[in-house]
């Protein structure tokens, strides 16, 4: 069910972008993103199945008899079940609106949530956004912190493959949330909750108002990474989610005393310094979870030769994404995944977890 779920939301995807294709207002580096974060909910939709193989392996269930039948069936109850209830809620809304006309003079209105959105977008409202993207960690590490220390003793090893599917519905069930909600916002705004409209201020930019928002693709952009060992999964979203993050919340607080650079672009030289401290920062935070969960055995040598390879690459991806326009949302992973991938293979370590 989750993977026809992806392909049915894809496909509206995909039929805004043909429809706003030959729009004047509309610069290309939008299409290609919007494409991008089209194919990469597909392959998600693809690679699930799979990926739930995977994580389950041949381990015994609680309930049914075996992981696999548990995970396929937590997936379609709280991933499938949650887009219909949200598909319910927004059905409400425009009966709502039909109710009550007057709503599309305001409320309900997208040219007007626009107009006020602009005039509501202070630097605040950039810092605010940023603190959003740290969600995903806090996520990630309360599945771990929980499972480990509340079911170990129920779920014996298999602790971890439920943690890790938790951590994928909770994930996914956020991406799709916001995924739909952009294209209520784009098709009709009347299918908009009041509730859901306070949402998508918090997760827009001015940039993102004739596109889909970037918070939902930088879920599935971690998406391959689950396949491989958690360490490196969980970097590549602590380097995407925190770093990006706090490097942007630093580079707006200092205001108007950066140094910019190249100097055609809104990106700084403080910025690009605090990228580098804190993507350091992060991954060695990530690898030393890891490592203190049991769910790797990283010497502290490899650690620290890690994190100063992709604090370097991130201040790279940083400098290119200032130039080419494209969302660093999927580009920092991707990117710094290869290299920590590539990394620990000349190491000799192993990017494969056993489940």
């Amino acid at each position: 069910m989750v993977p026809v779920l992806c392909f049915i939301i894809a496909l509206v995807m995909g039929v805004h972008i043909l429809r706003t294709w030959n729009s004047e207002n509309k610069r290309n580096y939008k299409k290609i993103n919007e494409i991008i974060y089209t194919l990469l909910l597909l392959a998600f939709g693809a690679y699930y199945p799979f990926l739930i193989v995977k994580i389950a392996g041949k381990n015994k269930g609680i309930v049914f008899d075996t992981v696999f039948e548990e995970f396929t069936f937590l997936g379609n109850l709280l991933i499938v079940g949650t887009m219909i209830g949200i598909g319910c809620w927004g059905i409400s809304a425009k009966i709502r609106t039909i109710r009550n006309p007057e709503l599309l003079k305001g409320l309900n209105n997208y040219e007007v949530f626009c107009k006020e959105f602009l005039e509501e977008y202070p630097n605040r409202s950039k810092i605010k956004r940023r603190i959003t993207h740290i969600l995903p960690f806090a996520v990630v590490s309360l599945c771990v912190l929980i499972f480990y220390l509340f079911f170990r003793t129920l779920l014996g090893k298999t602790w971890r493959n439920y943690a890790i599917m938790f951590i994928i519905i909770i994930g996914v069930d956020f991406a799709l949330t916001f995924i739909i909600q952009d294209l209520i916002r784009l098709f009709d705004f009347c299918y908009m909750p009041p509730n859901a409209i306070k949402m998508c201020k918090a997760g827009l930019t001015p940039e993102e108002l004739d596109t889909f928002s970037s918070t939902a693709v930088m879920v599935f952009s971690f998406g391959p990474f689950l396949f491989l060992n958690f360490p490196i999964f969980f970097i590549v979203l602590l380097i995407t989610s925190v770093a990006d993050a706090m490097a942007s919340i630093i580079g707006i607080s200092i205001g108007d005393k950066k140094h910019y650079f190249p100097k055609s672009t809104d990106k700084s030289i403080e910025g690009y310094l605090s990228g580098f401290g804190f993507t350091f920062i992060c991954t060695m935070f990530g690898a030393l979870f890891s490592n203190f969960f049991g769910l790797s055995n990283w010497s502290l040598d490899i650690i620290l030769l890690l994190s100063l390879i992709l604090s370097i690459v991130f201040v790279l991806i940083d400098i290119i994404t200032s130039k080419i326009k494209l969302q660093d949302n999927y580009l920092n992973p991707f990117v710094c995944g290869i290299f920590a991938i590539l990394t620990l293979i000349m190491l000799n370590i192993s990017i494969f977890y056993k489940y």
